[in-house]
């Protein structure tokens, strides 16, 4: 089906992480943050500590399903990715799990919603959408920013990892949420950032996917899923959404 041909849904579906809050923003400054903090005391320079844990970051988040049990414990793949960076650097590796704890501090105190987010949900309530979030990671973290932005009363169902036993490509996860919301695979979308398993994995339920790239992230040239539409900001979903044919 393509993006023309997907009728206007009943239910819109919406990852959390880099779709919702920024969390992206929120990682590089927190590291910024605790990489200038420790640098002086581990006999480092801050910007090679940095780029060093970026650059395990992305290798270890390479391949995400042989990962995956890492997503509900964030403090723990933290530690593992410094490790790996101080023992890159030459540097002593104990202490990774301080460091670890420190940047997870700060990262969750400088997650905040993009400008457009809450008033998008909002509007597409008002004119009687039924949403659903899906998002992968722990119980407790994600709790905690579905709380801290009043994110549960805009929803009908929210599904998080850490609750439900899975994650995100499985299509069991947006069977769950699609039932929350009365709508079946056909009648939704779901727009998420992750092209393997917001787009991937609902496009194996069923459900037509939107990927959200906000201007920063680039299409792969080989990538894991092809999403039925693209879009920079939340406005192009509202204004695909009207454009949508009738069902």
């Amino acid at each position: 089906m393509t993006a023309r041909d997907a009728p206007r849904p009943r239910a819109v579906l919406f990852d959390l992480d880099d779709t919702l809050l920024d969390w992206q923003t929120a990682v590089h400054v927190s590291w910024e943050t605790v990489c200038a903090e420790a640098a002086p005391r581990l006999g480092a320079d801050a910007a090679a500590l940095r780029r060093a844990i970026q650059r395990e970051g992305a290798r270890f988040w390479a391949d995400e399903a042989a990962v995956a049990g890492y997503r509900v414990r964030p403090l723990a793949s933290r530690r593992e990715i410094v490790r790996l960076a101080l023992r890159a650097e030459g540097l002593d590796e104990a202490p990774a799990d301080a460091l670890a704890r420190h940047s997870l501090a700060e990262l969750r105190e400088r997650i905040v919603p993009f400008p457009d987010a809450l008033d998008t949900l909002d509007a597409l309530r008002a004119v009687g959408y039924r949403l659903a979030l899906v998002t992968n990671g722990s119980a407790d973290t994600q709790r905690a920013k579905i709380e801290r932005w009043g994110l549960e009363a805009r929803f009908e169902a929210i599904v998080v990892e850490g609750e439900f036993g899975r994650g995100k490509p499985d299509p069991a996860v947006f069977a769950h949420a699609l039932t929350g919301t009365g709508a079946a695979p056909a009648d939704a979308w779901m727009v998420g950032d992750n092209l393997y398993a917001d787009i991937g994995g609902a496009q194996a339920a069923g459900i037509h996917g939107v990927w959200i790239h906000r201007d920063r992230l680039p299409f792969p040239d080989d990538p894991p899923a092809w999403p039925g539409r693209r879009i920079g900001h939340l406005a192009e979903l509202r204004a695909a959404l009207d454009a949508a044919p009738a069902p």
